[in-house]
C-alpha cells in the first residue's frame, strides 16, 4: 500500500515538473544538459544573492550554451522551480524508504522515528534549503509544498490509530504542518549543537503526543 501511495504522488508531481519546462528531456544527452543546468543553479543559489543570478551565469557554470538552456527553460525562475522539484522528489523517496521500515510498534514509538527522519532529511542540503526558503516568495512554490504535505499526510494516516470519532485527515494535516513549521524555524537558525536539536525533537514529540491524547 505504501509503495502505491508513493508511486501515485511521485508520478503526479513529476507531471507538474513539466509545466516549468519548455521541453522535457528524453534523450540521455538532453537529460545530462538539464541536470548540469539545475546543478549549476543549485551552486549559485547557495553562494550568491538571488538577484545576482542570471541565466547567462547558470549556463556558463553548467558548461552549456545559453541557447541550449533556453531550449528547456524560459527563465531563471523556471530553473529554480526545477531545483525545488528535484529536492522534493528526493525528500519523498527518503520518506518512503524510511517510513516503510518503521517497526510494528505503538504509534508513539513511530512518532519518535518520524521526527528523527524529518530532522535527518532537513539537515541534508541545509544550505540549499535555506537559500530556497529565502526566495520562495518570489516563486510559484505553493504547488510543491502542497504535494509534500499531501504525501506526508497520507503516510501519517497509514500509521495513525483511530481517534474516537475525530477527523483523522485533519489531525494528520495539523501534525504535518506543525512539524514542518518547527523544522523551518530550526533551519533559519545557525546549525544548532546536538543537545539543542535534541531538545527541539523532544518538544515536538511532547506537543504532538499531547495533541493526540491518550493513544
Amino acid at each position: 500500500m505504501e509503495v502505491s501511495v508513493t508511486a501515485t504522488l511521485t508520478n503526479s508531481h513529476l507531471s507538474q515538473v513539466k509545466r516549468y519546462m519548455l521541453k522535457v528531456p528524453v534523450q540521455k544527452r538532453s537529460r545530462e544538459t538539464v541536470s548540469s543546468i539545475t546543478e549549476a543553479c543549485t551552486r549559485l543559489l547557495i553562494s550568491n544573492a538571488y538577484n545576482e543570478i542570471t541565466t547567462d551565469r547558470i549556463a556558463e557554470l553548467a558548461g552549456v550554451s545559453i541557447g541550449s538552456l533556453y531550449q528547456f527553460f524560459a527563465n531563471k525562475e523556471a530553473i529554480v522551480s526545477a531545483v525545488i522539484d528535484d529536492l522534493l522528489v528526493k525528500d519523498i523517496e527518503f520518506l518512503r524508504e524510511g517510513l516503510s521500515r518503521l517497526p510494528a510498534t505503538d504509534f508513539k514509538s513511530k512518532l519518535q522515528a518520524m521526527i528523527e527522519m524529518g530532522f535527518s532529511r532537513f539537515n541534508t542540503d541545509r544550505e540549499l534549503r535555506l537559500a530556497l526558503q529565502n526566495v520562495q516568495g518570489l516563486l510559484d512554490y505553493w504547488e510543491t509544498r502542497r504535494v509534500f504535505f499531501e504525501h506526508y499526510q497520507k503516510y501519517i494516516l497509514l500509521h495513525l490509530p483511530e481517534l474516537n470519532g475525530r477527523d483523522r485527515e485533519l489531525v494528520a494535516l495539523i501534525i504535518v504542518s506543525t512539524f514542518n513549521n518547527a523544522l523551518n524555524v530550526n533551519l533559519l537558525q545557525s546549525p544548532q549543537p546536538p543537545e539543542r536539536e535534541q531538545n527541539l525533537k523532544n518538544e515536538i514529540y511532547l506537543l504532538v503526543s499531547r495533541y493526540l491524547g491518550n493513544i
